[in-house]
């Protein structure tokens, strides 16, 4: 789906699918770079029609894989995430952040 230009699709499989649960921590890496390359892909000027396509749920779940994002900068990546940062923000609001930082399940 990455491949074929549907990146929308794409964002919502890695997000519905995300591993947050499992212990195996290559799994967890796995998905994690899937998830930025899928989010690094999309063009800056799509991201808030996609934002605003997703469930709450699925907003909360990018907002983690944007915070893990941001613990290994690539070059280019921290604006392309801030832009997902403050497009998921303004959807999901203070409680985004509040429920993703307590959240003992990280991405």
């Amino acid at each position: 789906m990455y491949y074929t230009g549907k990146n929308a699709e794409a964002l919502r499989a890695v997000l519905s699918n995300a591993p947050l649960g499992s212990k195996n921590q290559q799994i967890k890496d796995q998905a994690l770079n899937i998830t930025l390359r899928v989010l690094l892909s999309i063009k800056g000027s799509q991201i808030d029609e996609i934002v605003q396509s997703l469930d709450p749920e699925l907003i909360d779940v990018l907002m983690k894989y944007v915070y893990r994002g941001f613990e290994i900068p690539a070059e280019g990546s921290s604006g392309h995430l801030l832009m997902w940062h403050e497009k998921a923000y303004s959807v999901g609001g203070v409680g985004c952040i509040v429920r993703v930082l307590s959240d003992s399940k990280r991405a």
